[in-house]
């Protein structure tokens, strides 16, 4: 845990130190998990990138994940390194990967999530991901803004 909190605090500073070319967006998640119950899931997203190359983007992310279900609730929060390959102006592929860490009725896990996002214009853009924590997994689609 040390060395991912390490890991996440150099990523901070870097993020920092290139702040002039970093674009701060915050968004909203819904989706469903994936492992066979009827869980209902809602998220808030915040990620920071910035360009090392026209094509490619790095930083980190976080953000607050709630799964609904009728016997119990889980609360997560993901800290997370993020690199988006921008494949056309309109057309970015991400991934998330980092540590998943369960705030309620819930442990601490691996967190993964590959995206797809269609960028509308006037900084929004629209995205469907898989999110993995641990064993458990869900869909969700949302919307990202700039700020």
């Amino acid at each position: 845990m040390k060395k991912f909190l390490c890991i996440v605090a150099i990523l901070t500073l870097a993020c920092k130190v290139n702040a002039q070319d970093g674009k701060l967006r915050v968004g909203g998640n819904l989706g469903f998990t994936t492992n066979g119950g009827s869980s209902f899931v809602i998220g808030g997203d915040v990620d920071y990138l910035f360009n090392v190359e026209s094509k490619f983007s790095v930083g980190g992310a976080t953000g607050l994940i709630f799964i609904i279900n009728d016997s119990f609730n889980q609360t997560f929060l993901p800290l997370a390194g993020s690199g988006r390959f921008h494949a056309t102006n309109k057309i970015d592929l991400g991934l998330d990967m980092g540590y998943a860490i369960g705030l309620s009725n819930s442990g601490n896990g691996f967190y993964f999530r590959p995206m797809f996002e269609y960028k509308l214009g006037n900084g929004i853009a629209l995205r469907a991901s898989y999110s993995g924590i641990g064993s458990g997994g869900y869909l969700n689609a949302g919307a990202m803004f700039d700020l």
